[in-house]
């Protein structure tokens, strides 16, 4: 007798699941995430966009994410501003980009270096925590700062020091910090300069004194 009801309860989970696959047949959610490939990162801000092609990314706790240009510029940002892209084309590209754009924002690409078909670029361990520079946006000006030290939190807080010895606490969306030791010069500035639509709108901190 135990037998059969045990044989009863496998049959009916058997048919539990068949309903639930049934009912699923329809429904474009993925139950498991394969996407691991981005090859850009657009970031709209104010009346600009960015546009950065990268080689690699790594997600973090929270809403933070690191990407690395093809040039070797490696930026820790948050998703909150940065959109993690996956096209297959410049023709696509345009296309979602012409979609977030208003009427006098301008595109600024970082340069042409886009990998298109890239496969799997997401770093599975991720060992670089060495970054030497912040950059701070606000309205349609970027200040970069040389940095001495860093610290996250969980709660998508983070904590600079400065190379002066000034500390600042503030949230990951008004920071960027930056390793521009393996890219080529200038790639911070020009970086910097996507992110607010000129060069012109970008300063070094402590540059400019009173």
């Amino acid at each position: 007798m135990t037998k059969k009801l045990s044989i009863g309860k496998s049959f009916a989970t058997i048919a539990l699941g068949g309903t639930l696959l049934l009912t699923m047949t329809g429904c474009n959610k993925q139950v498991l995430d394969f996407n691991k490939s981005f090859n850009v990162v657009v970031e709209p801000n104010g009346d600009s966009i960015s546009v950065v092609g990268i080689q690699n990314y790594c997600d973090y706790e929270g809403s933070q994410v690191q990407f690395e240009t093809v040039d070797g510029l490696r930026v820790l940002s948050s998703t909150h501003q940065a959109q993690m892209v996956n096209v297959a084309s410049q023709e696509n590209l345009n296309r979602y980009v012409t979609a977030l754009q208003d009427f006098d924002d301008v595109v600024m690409y970082y340069d042409d270096q886009i990998l298109f078909g890239k496969a799997f670029n997401k770093k599975i361990i991720d060992l670089d925590y060495v970054f030497n520079k912040a950059i701070i946006v606000r309205d349609e000006q970027a200040t970069i700062y040389n940095i001495t030290a860093w610290k996250d939190y969980e709660d998508d807080k983070m904590q600079i020091k400065l190379e002066d010895g000034t500390c600042m606490y503030s949230e990951i969306d008004n920071i960027k910090i930056v390793n521009d030791a393996n890219a080529p010069e200038g790639a911070i500035e020009r970086y910097a300069a996507t992110l607010v639509g000129s060069e012109e709108n970008v300063k070094h901190y402590g540059a400019v004194t009173k």
